[in-house]
């Protein structure tokens, strides 16, 4: 598509350019959103197609040509119903130039957590390849330009569901693993982390609601699936071939506290990993922000785990404090 820069600035803040590999993704013959056409005579955009109106070959061929020359737009007040269909081919969204920033992350916000949900849902290997698949995209993103994280921080969910909490500790998790790697960073051990980092849940996911629900006590069988569960998730990893251990130490580990205190294992100090601890305090810190009743700020929530620091890293700690604290509090 011809980058012509066609529409002032003015307009790009309401409508932005479909290109013709995006266009030709949607369904030939009716398209679920209102498009645009520019008219350089008068310089403006006017309507063109209305959505779920028929598409006759001869419009579809007119249409393609027009969208590879740059002049069919969409409206942003569309962009959720663009959005969810990007979602599902989350590949788009990296040669989509006309996306800002925070409609992209949008767009990875709810693919993600469609995915873990599926996982979640029915762990076998088409819904973890669909994950995987995903995450390599996010990870293709994020290695391009790191700091696109900040853009991701301000955007977690704020509703709790176990989904929803993988995405948050995902993203959390992965802004700590760069900020903690610097200069030694590697795409492969981003995606290994990645992985494991929204997945980590995989284990409580699999636990019957009742009992995640029940308000009376748990009986002895009960607590051993609750207590057992990181075991099992990561079990349930390794049956589908993943045998990294930078993936499975996220699940083995997301309850294990420096001072010994966590479970399964008991471990301490310097026996929990980095992708354990990380995702120890990603899964802490998002927990006590989505849970908390009132509603805590960022702040509220880091001072609190600083109260918990025989719990965690104190690297790791300050790390995130300047992650969210310093760059997204500015």
């Amino acid at each position: 598509m011809k980058n012509k820069n066609l529409i002032s600035e003015e307009l790009n803040e309401e409508f932005y350019q479909i290109s013709s590999e995006i266009l030709s993704s949607f369904p030939k013959f009716r398209l679920p959103l209102n498009l645009y056409i520019f008219k350089e005579d008068i310089a403006q955009l006017v309507p063109y197609y209305r959505a779920m109106e028929r598409l006759d070959k001869r419009k579809q061929e007119e249409l393609f040509e027009l969208s590879n020359e740059g002049y069919i737009f969409v409206s942003r007040t569309d962009h959720p119903i663009y959005a969810k269909h990007i979602s599902k081919q989350l590949d788009l969204v990296l040669v989509d130039k006309n996306l800002k920033p925070n409609e992209i992350v949008e767009v990875f916000k709810q693919a993600l957590t469609n995915r873990v949900a599926e996982f979640y849902d029915q762990p076998v290997k088409p819904t973890l390849e669909k994950l995987q698949s995903d995450l390599l995209i996010l990870v293709e993103y994020l290695w391009k330009d790191q700091f696109q994280i900040k853009s991701f921080l301000k955007n977690l969910h704020h509703n709790y569901s176990l989904p929803n909490m993988a995405y948050n500790t995902g993203i959390t998790g992965l802004a700590l693993f760069i900020e903690t790697q610097g200069n030694n960073l590697a795409k492969k051990h981003l995606a290994q982390i990645g992985l494991g980092l929204f997945t980590y849940d995989l284990g409580l996911a699999r636990i019957p609601k009742f009992i995640l629900d029940k308000k009376e006590n748990l009986t002895p069988d009960e607590q051993s699936k609750i207590h057992n569960h990181p075991i099992n998730g990561a079990k349930i990893l390794r049956k589908l071939d993943v045998t990294q251990s930078a993936t499975l130490q996220c699940l083995l580990e997301h309850h294990e506290f420096i001072d010994g205190s966590g479970y399964p294992r008991k471990l301490s100090g310097s026996e929990i990993s980095l992708q354990g601890g990380i995702t120890s305090l990603a899964h802490t810190f998002n927990e006590l922000l989505i849970k908390s009743n009132p509603r805590k700020s960022i702040k509220e929530t880091i001072d609190q785990l600083m109260s918990m620091e025989n719990k965690f890293n104190h690297n790791l700690i300050a790390s995130l404090s300047r992650i969210f604290i310093s760059e997204l509090m500015k």
